[in-house]
């Protein structure tokens, strides 16, 4: 560096040197305590404790999260297809043991439809109703853990407005009872000191856990879609192979030919019903 800036730059610091000495004692003073210490000191084990749980709860359920909130771990493509392949032909028991074969969220939804097929009957609303069940019971166990950061991030800053309480009740006590000036000055400013304290440990908690929070939140609202994606299209593919809508497929006639004598019409490629 060229002497010019060395000179520079020193010339101020030994100037605030001679003019005010007591501003570097002041602050050698300061750094005798760690930032570690000085917030020991102005939460206490009241509040360092719960705020010291929120924390590690909230990095352990962020880390969770990351990990269990994927697409990969609810839908899988290689897996669906095979399934949808099983139903074009009809074949529910197949269907059912590929379900129980790949253990994943939608194989779930998909086998709590499949199930209500009962002795070679397609009754769509049953098959329904047991895909939205069992959607709501394989849902809502992910869900839980991503409210749980909703959880940690509401009461993190309760618990900082509550030290904030805490500290200003000491600290107008302790006006009430010495009044101002001297030591009892430096007590209520300690307490006023702690009640920030906690109202900014809150803070710091709530933040980042409310912000994952609604990351993942957003982020499972697209995969429950996804999920629901697929179980509208195995009720489509189930109705369609029914009908016979699928080409090289002999399966299906059965089921058709149980509705449309339920309703009265002829199968397509049935004989002529015979004049009443």
């Amino acid at each position: 560096m060229n002497k010019g800036y060395t000179r520079i730059l020193l010339t101020p610091a030994l100037a605030l040197v001679a003019l005010c000495p007591d501003l570097l004692v002041t602050v050698a003073q300061a750094q005798t305590k760690s930032f570690g210490a000085q917030l020991m000191d102005s939460l206490g084990w009241t509040f360092l404790i719960p705020f010291a749980i929120l924390i590690l709860g909230g990095i352990t359920l962020i880390i969770y999260n990351g990990i269990a909130i994927r697409k990969g771990a609810f839908v899988k493509p290689d897996v669906v297809e095979p399934i949808m392949q099983e139903l074009q032909q009809l074949n529910i028991d197949g269907a059912i043991a590929l379900c129980e074969q790949y253990k994943l969220p939608v194989t779930a939804v998909l086998k709590g439809g499949l199930v209500r097929i009962q002795d070679d009957e397609l009754d769509i609303e049953s098959i329904e109703k047991g895909l939205e069940e069992t959607s709501g019971l394989e849902l809502a166990k992910p869900f839980t853990w991503i409210n749980l950061l909703n959880t940690i991030g509401s009461i993190a800053p309760m618990i900082g407005l509550l030290g904030t309480v805490v500290g200003m009740i000491g600290a107008f006590t302790v006006l009430q009872d010495s009044g101002m000036g001297g030591e009892s000055s430096q007590k209520m400013a300690g307490n006023i000191g702690s009640a920030l304290w906690t109202t900014a440990s809150g803070l710091v908690v709530a933040i980042p856990t409310l912000i994952a929070y609604f990351i993942y939140k957003t982020k499972f609202g697209t995969i429950v879609a996804d999920v629901n994606r697929v179980a509208g299209e195995m009720v489509f593919t189930l109705v369609r192979a029914a009908r016979g809508g699928f080409d090289g497929e002999g399966g299906g006639e059965e089921y058709y030919e149980e509705e449309a004598g339920d309703s009265g019409i002829p199968a397509p490629g049935a004989p002529p019903m015979p004049p009443a």
